[in-house]
């Protein structure tokens, strides 16, 4: 039996302002300077109405999750005592008498249990004692999921998708991070132990490592842990809570927010087609299924499929997307999003490749010299002489020459051994700066070797 990994996952919504307040949000600001009486709850503040673009965020968020939405929203006070909270509650949409913006949905096969909005708390430093109000009223969409993860390879996965997406559709804000408490039970019991507050995706991944590795030696009972990401281990917090110990109210400053069904029809509307969409896309295209299975999970890239399709063969590009364009940014950790690279360029290159002007060697550079700065592959190709060498009399006397100064492979190639062949190709692959074609020259030591 599998074990049960279940994630609540907390991002920024990618907006100017704060919640209830007109601070702006600003990550470079020093500390305390981004604060006013709402935000630090002085005596007597009240909240404004909530931020209006936090709100249509977190329902494009739930849209994006295949979520049912709910018509009337309740805020709620979610009471706890911790320095980073000076009014001693939370506001949320979350709770004993709330409803979620969005509830019942699905993304990438992973059932989505609820998505709500919530004010971030203070930024506290348990060593120091001090507390930074910068982030206090920061707008946060917690995504709940069901426990349907069996391991930390499939949440690494399914989170740099999610991400990806909610980031691309200028939903939620990236580059401040993720934060998640981790829910993880192993059979037979399947007690459920949380892991609060794991703050990096490399921490996200370690928790679940180790918290599996721990419950397998050691008999388990519903409780709290702690991610210590210094010793690189999880450690006990305390029993698990339940609604009643946050003594949950509506919060009676704050009046419902109404959904209706022209706003949603309106934002469904400014919505791009969603992976499984863009799955039925490339199937229809020709795509290989598990081409197409990578790249509908990523929006950016599903996107630059459809339009580079429509003047080149659909299977060029996804071939070229999946394999040379994904090891790129996988090398450079980023996004398709994220790099300063045109269409326009990608479309010239890969129409270079399909009309063979230039081998898939010098393809690869290409695409790696544009991750760098933008500029013209076709204007490049001619100005550098990249151009593919073909002709059979140029390429045989490359071929001769290698044969004459490489004995030993030649001779271990005639006494049968046949993956010989390919160091002499790779000789005049090099002597040509990858303009010739591997297949042709293959053929060619064939004829000369015989």
């Amino acid at each position: 039996m599998n074990p049960k990994i279940g994630l609540e996952i907390h991002v920024y919504v990618d907006a100017k302002q704060k919640l209830f307040c007109t601070c702006p949000i600003n990550l470079n600001a020093k500390p305390n300077t981004t604060v006013c009486p709402v935000c630090t709850a002085q005596p007597g503040a009240k909240p404004m109405l909530p931020n209006r673009e936090a709100i249509h965020k977190v329902i494009k968020t739930a849209l994006m999750l295949n979520c049912k939405i709910n018509h009337a929203l309740i805020w709620q006070r979610k009471h706890y005592d911790w320095p980073d909270l000076p009014k001693g509650y939370q506001n949320t949409m979350s709770g004993s008498y709330a409803v979620p913006v969005g509830e019942h949905g699905t993304f990438l096969d992973v059932k989505i249990s609820e998505c709500h909005l919530e004010e971030d708390p203070a930024r506290w430093d348990p060593v120091t004692g001090c507390i930074d109000y910068n982030r206090s009223g920061y707008p946060l969409i917690e995504i709940v999921t069901e426990p349907d993860f069996t391991g930390s390879a499939q949440v690494r996965d399914w989170l740099k998708k999610l991400i990806t997406t909610l980031s691309y559709v200028h939903a939620v804000n990236k580059n401040m991070g993720v934060k998640c408490d981790v829910n993880v039970s192993i059979p037979p019991d399947y007690s459920r132990v949380e892991i609060k507050n794991v703050n990096s995706f490399k921490s996200i991944i370690k928790a679940i490592d180790y918290e599996l590795a721990r419950q397998q030696k050691e008999k388990s009972h519903q409780h709290t842990r702690q991610w210590n990401d210094a010793e690189q281990v999880t450690k006990f917090m305390r029993s698990k809570e339940q609604a009643l110990d946050y003594m949950f109210i509506p919060d009676p400053d704050l009046p419902v927010v109404e959904i209706t069904k022209r706003l949603l029809s309106d934002m469904q509307k400014q919505l791009p087609e969603k992976p499984e969409q863009k799955h039925k896309k490339l199937l229809k295209a020709g795509v290989e299924k598990t081409t197409a299975e990578v790249i509908s999970t990523d929006l950016p890239l599903s996107e630059l499929f459809e339009e580079l399709s429509k003047k080149l063969q659909p299977t060029t590009v996804a071939n070229w997307i999946r394999k040379e364009l994904l090891r790129l940014l996988n090398t450079l950790e980023k996004d398709f999003h994220e790099l300063d690279i045109k269409k326009e360029h990608i479309a010239e290159l890969l129409e270079l490749i399909e009309k063979k002007v230039v081998t898939e060697k010098v393809g690869r550079e290409l695409l790696q010299k544009l991750a760098e700065k933008p500029f013209s592959p076709k204007e490049h190709v001619k100005k550098q002489n990249l151009s593919a060498i073909s002709g059979k009399g140029e390429l045989e006397k490359l071929c001769k020459e290698a044969i004459k100064n490489n004995p030993s492979p030649v001779n271990d190639y005639k006494s049968g051994k046949e993956e010989a062949i390919h160091f002499l190709v790779g000789q005049v692959m090099r002597m040509t700066k990858g303009k010739a074609k591997p297949q042709e020259l293959k053929w060619i030591f064939q004829k000369l070797l015989k």
